[in-house]
């Protein structure tokens, strides 16, 4: 019998004790329930950290700390903007954040979650939604009885949706409807700004290790430090980010600093600043459906700038980084003619030797084809395997801070 059919795998293993906990659990007591399924190794904590970096529903929370995020979820509070179309039809257009909120698993596999939630529509019934695509993006299927309750209640666009997370695992919400007229406006910027500092404090930590941050994986740490335990919900997260702090949307990316980069684009939902319920009035969005899903949420509205400086390999500075230099160093050393790999090419290439090499730390040997593609992959990418296994890139640079390898999904 194989170690892989005698025993779970870290990732699984992870994903099991987290989910099952209501409370996070620091790295060690991640260890200890784990040894119980399967045999530890003095590269345990290595592995463990490994396995979170792989897990969207694996937070951060504190030092050393992690939670899942459909535990995490539990009694938190959201604000979302009602457009007329929204309220007319039954739906809610969902943004990254909103996503995560209602279908936390998502994030994880990039497919359809079929689960059928219970929503509670304050003062009236508890009704059965359901994701679906509406105008091309992700929604929130409300049908019917939602339109009545918002007509009921004498609700229009640009009044606002709270949405209270009651038991994301078990999929039951409850829906307020807050009318425009009674919104604390005050109380709102306050937390606007909290979370424009927070966002802010996540993305610096972030910066060192990737371009930018996936607006998804940002919204579930957020989720993770718990600012949306709070009553009174801050604005839409989007609309937060472009009018309140110094992070910029990166198309594709995510969001950065914006003396990182000079090439953003904003999200076409708070088109120039203007918040969701009044880009929605000026112009269509799109998004791609579910075949062809696009994390950042949004349409390109400008056209990358022309002339970009260029490397001698025709690669934009901006996409480049300390081991991609190191390649290209490598190529221009070598007797090698053929044209170098692009830098996404590059880096695509580089996980798949990381992979690799992770399972054949996990399981002390690679099938034969799986080696041989291992030493093609190291001789391709200039990169010494034993390097990759022996130094500590699976884990932070600094343990016990708030900084740990955190989805490279």
């Amino acid at each position: 019998m194989t170690n892989h059919a005698r025993y779970p795998s870290y990732v699984n293993c992870v994903a099991r004790v987290l989910s099952n906990s209501p409370q996070p659990l620091s790295v060690d007591t991640l260890i200890s329930h784990i040894e119980h399924q399967r045999p530890i190794t003095k590269g345990a904590r290595r592995a463990v950290y490994r396995a979170i970096g792989q897990l969207f529903q694996a937070v951060p929370v504190t030092t050393s700390h992690y939670g899942w995020l459909s535990c995490l979820l539990k009694g938190n509070a959201f604000r979302h903007p009602l457009t007329n179309d929204e309220a007319r039809k039954g739906y809610l257009l969902l943004d990254e954040l909103e996503h995560a909120v209602f279908f936390p698993q998502f994030f994880q596999t990039n497919k359809p979650d079929e689960r059928k939630l219970q929503i509670e529509l304050m003062g009236g019934v508890t009704i059965e939604a359901e994701a679906c695509i509406e105008r091309r993006t992700w929604s929130l299927r409300l049908g019917q009885d939602f339109v009545e309750w918002i007509e009921q209640a004498g609700g229009q666009g640009r009044d606002d949706i709270l949405i209270k997370a009651n038991d994301a695992i078990d999929g039951h919400y409850m829906l307020r409807l807050q009318p425009r007229e009674i919104r604390d406006n005050s109380a709102i910027q306050n937390r606007n700004i909290q979370l424009a500092l927070m966002a802010e404090e996540i993305v610096s930590k972030d910066r060192s290790s990737r371009t930018a941050m996936p607006a998804a994986e940002l919204a579930a740490r957020l989720i993770g430090r718990g600012f949306f335990k709070e009553s009174t919900p801050a604005d839409d997260l989007h609309y937060v980010l472009h009018q309140y702090s110094l992070l910029r949307f990166r198309q594709g990316q995510g969001y950065s600093f914006a003396d990182d980069d000079t090439m953003f684009v904003p999200d076409r939902r708070n088109l120039g600043g203007v918040p969701r319920h009044m880009a929605d009035q000026l112009t269509d969005f799109t998004i791609a459906g579910s075949d062809e899903f696009n994390h950042e949420w949004g349409e390109l509205l400008a056209e990358m700038p022309e002339g970009e400086l260029t490397n001698e390999f025709g690669d934009l500075l901006e996409n480049s980084c300390a081991s991609y230099e190191a390649y290209l160093d490598s190529c221009r050393d070598g007797d090698e003619i053929s044209e170098p790999l692009s830098h996404s090419d590059f880096h695509l290439l580089e996980a798949e030797l990381e992979t690799l090499i992770s399972l054949e730390y996990e399981f002390g040997y690679l099938l034969p084809e799986q080696q041989a593609r291992k030493e093609q992959l190291a001789e391709q990418l200039y990169i010494n395997p034993d390097t990759l296994l022996d130094d500590d890139t699976d884990l932070p640079d600094y343990p016990d801070e708030d900084d740990s390898p955190f989805w490279e999904n």
